[in-house]
């Protein structure tokens, strides 16, 4: 049951709110990027939608203008080649000529004289020939003011969206049509199509310097991806508040497998006995100590410690009393350490620390108080006899040992230097040069 207890703790003490807020953030950050892309997405199709409208509206509206300019030669063939104008030509009946000049919108031009009044420009207009036997007699001219009827006539040959309109140009500017309200804008012509307020799309008419504008207001097309806007937003909202409340339901569950995960790799760490960092925790220290050490210049100390004579404490006083022995070793190595060095249960009696930033004579001195904090216990036994325990310790140095590999052998070769001598004592290793082969070799020092 305490076992269970131990095992429960770190879950309940987990920051539920924490893991709450950041699922809500998480929820939050991923609505508002979906959201985004599909207004974004909405926004450009519509556009992309209302601007081929536009394009096909005036390439419909400039092949109607093309039909009514074929139309009007027609008229003015036919009317060229009406009796009653011939008649009038032939006999220079004025009044006549007069008279069908007026309703048919004509000009007739004979030699010395011309009869009706063409539209002012810009118009459209279509000259035919009266000759008789290859002599040119009179010509006539039909023509259409180039205004709002033309205007009109196109619109209604051309499908466009709700809010769009149709504008003629003659000469980059403006000669019928437009948006109602828009008059002032169009009124200098073509450049204030152009601008912002309007998506545009040109084709040029059969007629030099003309062409025919469709346009729809910016705001108009705007509106249509503004609704679809409020509309995601409405559901975003709806989502979020979902998310708010399902991140306080679903937090402790991730923060339990959270803490479940912490837990087993503390584990892995940690050695079950002592609760201090075990091998592969140690490895992972020593291996951090170095590269910091390496990398800023520094020190590392690695000190190795065994129980002297463990098997017989086992033997006489029972494993639970060796178990016990081990606890309180531990507890004993950690308490004489500062808060940065890793102490750690290497396997069965031995023990190791890592000193970061430490040179080798503190290291020592460190190890001689664990040295004197391990003599100090005492652990009662089942028989009613106290088990007295003492240690033996070997320290190295890095960067005179220059990777861990070598840091550790010369910390065991000082360990077992300290068991040659007597046990209960601290031997250090050092590297002193061999004059003769300019190689090096192992000094141990030892002290108790």
């Amino acid at each position: 049951m305490n076992a269970l207890r131990r095992h429960q703790q770190p879950v309940e003490r987990l920051p539920v709110r924490r893991y709450a807020v950041m699922l809500f953030l998480l929820t939050a950050v991923m609505t508002c990027v979906v959201a985004f892309t599909l207004v974004r997405n909405a926004k450009r199709g519509t556009w992309q939608q209302h601007e081929t409208a536009l394009a096909g509206g005036a390439h419909v509206a400039a092949s109607t203008f093309g039909n009514l300019r074929s139309n009007l030669r027609v008229q003015a063939s036919e009317l060229a080649t009406s009796l009653e104008l011939q008649r009038a030509v032939v006999t220079r009946n004025d009044v006549q000529l007069q008279e069908l000049a007026r309703s048919h919108h004509a000009l007739v031009r004979l030699r010395d004289r011309a009869i009706g009044v063409l539209p002012a420009q810009p118009r459209i207009s279509s000259t035919a020939t009266i000759s008789d036997n290859g002599r040119v007699l009179a010509t006539v001219t039909v023509a259409v003011p180039l205004g709002k009827d033309v205007l009109a006539l196109m619109r209604r040959q051309v499908p466009l969206p709700a809010h769009a309109a149709l504008v003629l140009l003659y000469r980059d500017r403006v000669v019928a049509g437009g948006p109602a309200g828009a008059a002032p804008q169009l009124a200098n012509g073509r450049a204030q199509l152009r601008t912002v307020r309007f998506a545009a799309q040109a084709s040029p008419l059969a007629l030099p310097d003309a062409e025919v504008v469709a346009l729809e207001p910016v705001a108009a097309i705007d509106a249509l991806s503004n609704r679809y806007r409020s509309f995601v937003f409405l559901v975003a909202v709806a989502t979020l508040a979902l998310a708010a409340g399902l991140a306080s339901k679903l937090a402790r569950p991730l923060a339990s497998i959270v803490g479940e995960v912490a837990h087993l790799r503390g584990q892995a760490q940690t050695d079950a006995l002592t609760g201090l960092a075990n091998r592969r925790g140690l490895v992972e220290s020593l291996e951090a100590a170095l590269a910091h050490a390496e990398a800023n210049d520094s020190f590392v100390s690695f000190v190795i410690a065994d129980i002297d004579d463990f098997k017989a404490i086992n033997d006489t006083h029972g494993h639970q009393t060796g178990d016990r022995v081990l606890r309180s070793v531990g507890a004993a190595l950690a308490g004489s350490v500062r808060e940065l060095d890793r102490v750690a249960r290497y396997g069965g009696e031995e023990f190791a620390v890592v000193l970061a930033g430490t040179r080798l004579a503190d290291a020592r001195r460190l190890a001689e108080r664990m040295r004197r904090a391990v003599h100090e216990i005492e652990v009662p036994s089942p028989h009613g006899e106290a088990a007295h325990v003492t240690m033996s310790f070997g320290v190295a140095e890095f960067p005179t040992y220059a990777n861990a590999d070598s840091l550790v052998a010369a910390a065991d070769a000082a360990l077992y230097q300290a068991k040659r001598s007597g046990k209960d004592q601290v031997a250090t290793s050092t590297v002193e040069a061999r004059p003769e082969v300019g190689a090096a070799e192992v000094g141990l020092a030892t002290s108790s």
